[in-house]
């Protein structure tokens, strides 16, 4: 019952933040944004309030930090609905109004970068707690943010050094080019040029070891041309622009996919005693990572600016689905931690997880009964029996 009231008032807060959430695009001007975006931090903004919900319920320290980890993560949709009232269209007055690059910035840094910082923490975190039960929270700590700064540094050091570097990137230095010779050719012969015309025209200019430029051949330019020749049109360049951040996401989510098999790869191994739910929880972070890996690489495809934003919605509603299953399970947790039977058993796994059964919720007992042998089975689902 207990734990019910803590779902209810969870519930109730979050409400009444998304009607703020609402009332505030109702008065005051943002510049325009999509149903799904909103949805999507509309739902981790649920889910950073059940993450301090559990933080303040835990029964024993050692799962605190994980849920303190996930809630700075979930954190950043409040940022999220801040950022819709960020931008040159906006009156004065209003934040970075007259900043032409504010948007982009902003995006880089907090959206592409601290997101996925923030979440390889909280997952490269969980794999740590897992390996080294006998290190300390604060050696805990201390490897998880080594290892994620290792990555995030490596992956974004041009970002961190130059806050303009999207726009000085060389594939955004050579379109300049080609679309100054691209509009010349358009206004003098009334017709828009083919890739081998363009060419033959533009000036592409390489850099050998030494960091002399150079003309490039027109072979190599020709390749150059073309690679480049599809972002000329509407609003396309602006994919050659997200670029390195569609990758960098790309890496980010590779490192998380890793470490959660390395989560699941030990668990069956070892079969260390783990907290209610957090199993499920990493499955679906798994599921979650995997779709920003797909979605990062179907728009690093993606030629079309308009195909662009409509594979990024469309993904956005893919990864809704995911955030909400994450969130009723967290839910389930907060009701099992809260109840009676869930404190003891929280406890008594970290103090004597030999002494006590093996708890299983509602959907391991329907997979092994719909798909396995219940009487093989006989501790936590996706174990090896074989290794107690």
């Amino acid at each position: 019952m207990n734990g019910v009231k803590k779902i209810s008032g969870c519930l109730a807060i979050w409400l009444a933040i998304e009607s703020l959430y609402v009332l505030s695009l109702v008065i005051f001007p943002h510049v325009k944004f999509e149903m799904a975006g909103f949805l999507a931090y509309s739902l981790q903004t649920l889910l950073f309030l059940i993450c301090i919900h559990i933080v303040k319920r835990e029964p024993t320290r050692k799962n605190k930090p994980i849920f303190i980890n996930f809630a700075a993560f979930f954190s950043l949709s409040l940022l999220a609905h801040l950022f819709n009232f960020i931008g040159p269209s906006i009156p004065a007055g209003y934040f970075f109004d007259d900043e032409r690059f504010a948007r982009l910035i902003i995006d880089q840094y907090i959206f592409r970068g601290a997101y996925f910082l923030l979440l390889a923490n909280a997952i490269i975190y969980v794999a740590v707690d897992e390996l080294f039960r006998d290190f300390g929270t604060a050696r805990k700590f201390a490897l998880t943010s080594l290892v994620a700064m290792s990555f995030f540094v490596g992956y974004y050091r041009p970002l961190l050094s130059d806050p303009l570097y999207l726009h000085n990137t060389g594939d955004v230095k050579d379109w300049r080019v080609l679309d100054r010779t691209f509009k010349l050719y358009r206004e003098v012969h009334g017709e828009d040029p083919d890739p081998k015309t363009l060419a033959s025209q533009a000036d592409l200019l390489g850099s050998d070891q030494d960091g002399f430029t150079y003309s490039l051949p027109l072979e190599e330019k020709l390749t150059r041309v073309e690679t480049l020749y599809p972002y000329l049109f509407d609003m396309n360049w602006q994919i050659s622009v997200y670029r390195p951040l569609l990758l960098n996401q790309i890496y980010m989510s590779v490192v998380c996919v890793g470490f959660i098999l390395l989560f699941f790869g030990y668990q069956f191994l070892k079969d260390p005693p783990q907290g209610a739910y957090i199993e499920k929880v990493m499955f679906l972070l798994l599921v979650f990572c995997t779709l920003e890996i797909l979605h990062g690489w179907i728009s690093l495809t993606s030629f079309h600016w308009a195909a662009f934003a409509h594979m990024v919605s469309l993904g956005q509603y893919v990864s809704i689905f995911v955030l909400a299953l994450i969130a009723m399970f967290l839910m389930l947790r907060l009701n099992f931690i809260s109840s009676v039977n869930g404190e003891f058993y929280e406890q008594e796994l970290l103090l004597r997880p030999s002494g006590i059964t093996r708890w299983r919720d509602r959907l391991d007992n329907i997979v092994i009964e719909k798909f396995f042998n219940p009487k093989v089975i006989i501790g936590r689902f996706l174990v090896d029996p074989t290794r107690r």
